[in-house]
């Protein structure tokens, strides 16, 4: 499938292994999209301060601050950036984590390890979509 994304597109990958959130951002960058990096929660509500981006995908366990406090933190953010679409990637695929995910306010989740077309297609959908509800 072909995805013309609007230019531009900006999206904060948030995730503590650098192998991995780097090819994270150059297959990304191949879609079009510009990606901003984050190491960790702390590092990336200090990245969403200076500017917003449409997309955030966010990995669960990192040092400083998780995943799960970062959404909750995303979604107390008045405005555009508290409704910023969040897809979770985890290592962890069990039921409780998914319900823990979606009650801190992400619209979606999958698992390790990342298939880039199942993630190209939800990014899509997420974007498509728009910001989340409230």
């Amino acid at each position: 499938m072909t995805r013309v994304w609007p230019d531009p597109t900006r999206i904060l990958v948030v995730e503590d292994e650098r192998l991995t959130s780097n090819l994270l951002k150059a297959r990304l960058e191949m879609e079009g999209l510009h990606v901003r990096q984050a190491w960790n929660g702390q590092e990336a509500l200090a990245l969403l301060a200076e500017e917003p981006v449409e997309l955030v995908l966010t990995d669960l366990m990192m040092p400083t601050m998780n995943g799960f406090r970062l959404i909750q933190e995303i979604r107390q953010l008045p405005g555009a950036p508290g409704k910023v679409p969040i897809l979770v990637i985890s290592i962890n695929q069990n039921e409780q984590e998914m319900v823990a995910c979606f009650a801190a306010g992400a619209d979606d989740f999958m698992g390790k390890p990342i298939l880039i077309p199942l993630l190209m297609e939800r990014l899509w959908r997420l974007h498509q979509r728009g910001p989340a509800a409230e």
